[in-house]
């Protein structure tokens, strides 16, 4: 098995977390219901830590491996949809006028933040813990509810912000929290997870939180927050102990993106995918078509959606740079001939980045989901260092060079007249290449819409498409970038609408 099962349930945490969503016949329970974990040891804490990332990774959660992993990729400027439900992702129809789009990732995500919750509340209530047993957790629980709560305020806006366990029916009313209030509570919660996270965790543990993806996620908030300063400390912390924390670029990419691989040297935090039923991600199998095992990408295909290479990003990719060959794909070997894919009139490409033949289901291929990996360190430092510096450093081009490199197949720490960006560039110049180079690096792993967002680079790129296809109603630029609370919120807690 790839790694040890993340997908352990504790039954209070399940009852927990069936409070924290709300129902009609909770609240109607007289007397009002209460749940406590109660005393933990530390045999029952391993569960329980397990049990708050278990929602995150749940493959029917619908929520990051589905959702995002689909769904907010098929919202970048290169990408279409292959069905009928798709197109509502990737023409922006679920982010203009639903708010039931997002109603059981919503769930999956509150599952995680009440879990977190009462792992907090329980922890200060357990004295049969040892200090720095009960640091640790702390620290877990609040990485958990960070990254909940980031990618809220980035898919949301303003949200009912959840710091306690729901006790009874009266906390399930809980107003939308400010943002500037949100991102102080993501960073107070990332802060207090570096200081007591381990540095590194055993294989057998991969996918728990450490004190380097504690550092890296505040880099990425301080980034998406303008924060430049605060973004180039964090990120320079990380590169600087590289060492302690194991990171370091793979020179292979099939490493990074292997199956079976419990962990990587580039891997900071990412959600952990198994080859078993119901305990793997959809990724392979949704871009895929009908070819996919014998073509050596998938159990099942689904054509959920493709690359267009009318985007400029994907029209101007050199095809010497292994990532675009690695990612893309509009043909395959099968019984030793070349076989077009099967490709869609909005799109000539297929997403070949996640790869998992052996997979025993489409619900078992175990390709990890990336949160965020060692380049992500390097290109939050360049860019947050090109703009303060107004131009780009030394430092900032070796960064980026260093990424640039490895795509290329070049040894890492040497520079190269093939690989390296053109001295001599001003800060415009610099910031519209980092931005390419995340566009290039991260395809495929959900990023491109928030970087389109907090760049403001959404009309612009969109626009740029739109030019180039024949359908440009496909892509319209969209009228808002954040969406509506979801219903099954609203059911439950009017005041999250205000």
């Amino acid at each position: 098995m790839k790694r040890y099962s993340i997908f352990l349930t504790v039954i209070l945490l399940l009852l927990t977390a069936v409070l924290e969503t709300g129902c009609d016949k909770l609240l109607e329970e007289k007397p009002k219901s209460t749940i406590s974990l109660g005393n933990l040891d530390p045999a029952l804490l391993e569960q329980t830590v397990i049990g708050v990332y278990e929602p995150l990774t749940r493959s029917r959660g619908r929520l990051w491996e589905s959702t995002i992993g689909l769904g907010f990729e098929l919202m970048a400027e290169y990408a279409d949809a292959g069905g009928s439900s798709q197109i509502n992702w990737s023409n922006y129809n679920n982010l203009n006028t639903s708010n039931t789009a997002l109603n059981q990732p919503w769930t999956t995500l509150y599952e995680a933040i009440g879990r977190a919750n009462s792992l907090i509340v329980t922890l200060d209530n357990s004295p049969n813990l040892s200090d720095d047993i009960r640091k640790v957790a702390y620290g877990e629980a609040y990485f958990v509810r960070a990254i909940c709560f980031y990618f809220a305020v980035r898919t949301f806006g303003k949200f009912p912000m959840r710091l306690k366990p729901i006790l009874n029916s009266k906390d399930v009313l809980l107003a939308s929290s400010d943002i500037p209030l949100i991102y102080d509570q993501i960073i107070k919660d990332l802060q207090e997870a570096e200081k007591v996270l381990p540095p590194t965790v055993a294989s057998s543990k991969a996918g728990r939180a450490t004190a380097g993806a504690a550092r890296t996620a505040l880099a990425d908030v301080y980034l998406t927050r303008g924060d430049y300063p605060n973004a180039k400390l964090k990120a320079k912390e990380v590169i600087d102990n590289k060492a302690t924390y194991g990171y370091d670029l793979e020179t292979s990419l099939a490493t990074i993106y292997s199956p079976t691989l419990p962990t990587n040297k580039e891997d900071i935090f990412s959600l952990k995918f198994s080859q078993v039923i119901n305990q793997g991600s959809f990724m392979a199998s949704y871009w895929a078509d009908a070819n996919a095992r014998a073509a050596g990408f998938s159990i099942s295909g689904n054509k959920f959606g493709g690359i267009t290479s009318n985007a400029p990003l994907i029209k101007n990719w050199d095809d010497n740079d292994l990532r675009k060959k690695f990612s893309l794909y509009n043909s395959y070997i099968i019984n030793g001939a070349v076989t077009p894919a099967s490709l869609d009139a909005d799109y000539d490409f297929r997403m070949g980045k996640y790869k998992d033949p052996n997979a025993p289901i489409d619900t078992g291929n175990g390709n990890d989901l990336y949160f965020w990996r060692y380049a992500d360190v390097l290109l939050i430092f360049a860019e947050a260092d090109n703009k303060i510096n107004h131009g780009p450093t030394t430092d900032a081009y070796e960064y980026i060079n260093q990424v640039r490199r490895r795509a290329y197949g070049l040894p890492i720490n040497t520079p190269s007249n093939v690989s390296d960006l053109p001295a001599g560039l001003n800060e415009e110049a610099f910031d519209d290449l980092v931005f390419r180079e995340r566009g290039y690096e991260f395809i495929g792993e959900f990023k491109r819409w928030f970087d389109l967002v907090r760049t403001n680079r959404v009309a612009k790129m969109i626009n740029e498409v739109r030019a180039n296809i024949p359908r440009p109603n496909r892509k319209p630029v969209p009228s808002r970038f954040t969406f509506a609370i979801p219903e099954v919120e609203l059911s439950n807690n009017p005041l999250a609408g205000n």
